[in-house]
Parts: structure tokens; C-alpha cells; sequence
């Protein structure tokens, strides 16, 4: 069985592509990847090889003569779903539980896929004044619009931690939910104390509770070796820089 190939940008910017790579990850995916430079001219050949917008990450799975090409992080965790591993990514549990119809798992499978769904397609304020720049600590003037974002999220992972989940992930296997919710954590981690930004208990928790993930370190670690530099998402007054941009 050919291995499937994860096209992925910076790892120190593309929270995009560490959502689909630390699920593929979490979920035991056996996997190859491809990094390019984020709006580098040498990443426009593979681009428009394999994805129609331009963007990344980018899934291919070649089995024989059959090739599927999947562009989009919700499309590649869907897909890895149905076709790459055995444990459901919207529960954290084998996909033969789903068959007991058990109420409460398809109200957590509901909730996960809503919240997935809504960090995908909204949350612009934290995703627009908080890139994800892991090697910095940054200090910001956040607006309204991201205090609310924050709240926001502060309020989801209150009520998975409370209702959903003891004291872990946010339903207490590691999800779908997790992996679109790492790059938030990161971007707490460079820009909340900085900013002075209080968060909430049950909001650090959940952060250390990422941060102490296995995979989620390797990234950042891997992060810290890139000196690729966008301009753009070095936002607002940059405190502090670690990894090989530091020495």
C-alpha cells in the first residue's frame, strides 16, 4: 500500500496545514510529506500541479492506478475518515462503537463536527490579528472583534471540558476538534500574556493539555528550524524570538 503525501507550507506559519498533518498524526496515518514556502515563487509549480486554489495542505492518495487528490483541511480530515483509519476522528473512538446508536456519542459527534465547522469558516478576528507565528512572543493591541473570537472559544472549551471531558482533550479522546483548535492554542501561547490577555483556568488547562501532546511539540520544534521569514504574519511588536532565528 502506497503511502499517501501531505503537501504542507511553513510549519512556523501554516495553521492550516498542521490541523490535516496532527490528525493524520493523532489518528496513526501512516504518511508522507512535502514541504513548500509559503508565497515563494518556487512553491507555484507544485500548487498548480495539485490544487485549484493555491493552497495548502494538500492530500494525495495513489492506490495502483487511482489517484485522489484532496485540497481543503476539512475535506482531507473527512476523507482520512472515511478511508485511512479505523478510529472515528469525530469521537476518538473505534468506528465500531458508532454501531450501538449510543445517544450521548452522537450528541459529542454533533457538537465536535459544529465546532470543527465553525472554526473553519469563522473566528476571523483571532485568525487575522493572531497569525500563527510559533518561534515569537508578539504583543497586540486585539481588537473587539478578537476579544470576542477568544470568548468565544474560552466559552467551547469551558462546556467540552465541563460536560464533554475530565480534565483532557475536549472529549476526552483526541478528536477532529483538537487538531482545528491547535493552531488557537499556539497563537495563545505567542500572543495572550503578552498582550495581557487573561484567560481563563479551564482555557490553560486545555492548552498545556495540547502543548504536552507528543506530535503538537514535534511541530513546534520542527518550526523552530525554519528561518523563512513572511512579513505579513509577524504581527504587532515582536517581544522575543526562538529557534535558529535566534542565535
Amino acid at each position: 500500500m502506497q503511502k499517501p503525501l501531505l503537501i504542507i507550507g511553513n510549519k512556523n506559519y501554516s495553521s492550516w496545514s498542521l490541523r490535516a498533518w496532527l490528525l493524520l498524526k493523532a489518528f496513526d496515518v501512516d504518511f508522507d510529506e512535502q514541504s513548500i514556502q509559503l508565497f515563494a515563487p518556487s512553491a507555484i509549480p507544485t500548487l498548480k500541479a495539485h490544487s485549484p486554489t493555491g493552497k495548502v495542505p494538500i492530500l494525495i492518495s495513489e492506490q495502483g492506478e487511482e489517484k485522489v487528490t484532496v485540497w481543503d483541511c476539512l475535506a482531507i480530515i473527512t476523507y482520512a475518515n472515511d478511508y485511512l483509519t479505523t478510529t472515528d476522528i469525530w469521537s476518538g473512538n473505534p468506528k465500531s462503537t458508532l454501531e450501538n446508536n449510543d445517544s450521548n456519542l452522537r450528541k459529542n459527534r454533533a457538537y465536535c463536527q459544529s465546532i470543527v465547522a465553525e472554526m473553519h469558516s469563522g473566528l476571523m478576528g483571532i485568525r487575522s490579528e493572531m497569525p500563527m507565528n510559533i518561534r515569537a512572543t508578539a504583543r497586540i493591541k486585539p481588537s473587539t472583534a478578537c476579544l470576542t473570537d477568544i470568548a468565544r472559544i474560552e466559552h467551547i472549551f469551558t462546556e467540552c471540558l465541563t460536560n464533554r471531558s475530565a480534565d483532557s482533550y475536549l472529549f476526552g479522546h483526541f478528536t477532529a476538534a483538537d487538531a482545528f483548535f491547535a493552531p488557537v492554542v499556539l497563537r495563545l501561547q505567542t500572543y495572550a500574556k503578552a498582550s495581557g490577555i487573561i484567560l481563563k483556568p479551564s482555557t490553560e488547562q486545555y492548552c498545556q493539555t495540547m502543548l504536552n501532546n507528543p506530535h503538537v511539540q514535534a511541530w513546534q520544534q520542527a518550526a523552530l528550524q525554519e528561518d523563512y521569514v513572511i512579513e505579513s504574519d509577524e504581527a504587532g511588536e515582536i517581544l522575543s524570538v526562538e529557534g535558529i532565528l535566534a542565535e
